[in-house]
């Protein structure tokens, strides 16, 4: 589902997987896409936890645990950051909450 968000459309998006996957040093050689099935379920289940804290805590709460655990996981994986950051750049997430919004209607 992150793929399709992030690919639809033809967005103007040219991302580059080579200077991504050097910041993650210890990412797996053998797989070349960062949407694996593996790393998929890791995604919905962190999509997941979120909305259910969304749900029985409120959105202050969750955007506050979002927060803090990006902090915490950029404090232990530096490299992590940099590379999110480089990922980000390219990306118009207007368009991805938009064309997300448009495909629930």
């Amino acid at each position: 589902m992150l793929y399709l968000l992030w690919d639809k459309g033809g967005s103007n998006m040219e991302f580059n997987q080579e200077s991504v996957s050097h910041s993650f040093h210890s990412a797996p050689e053998k797989s070349k896409s960062l949407f694996t099935q593996e790393n998929t379920v890791v995604v919905y289940t962190v999509l997941s936890i979120l909305l259910r804290m969304k749900h029985r805590l409120g959105i202050e709460a969750m955007l506050e645990y979002l927060e803090k655990y990006l902090g915490t996981i950029e404090k232990h994986n530096p490299r992590f950051e940099v590379a999110v950051r480089q990922a980000l750049a390219v990306m118009n997430v207007e368009k991805m909450y938009r064309d997300a919004v448009q495909n629930d209607q």
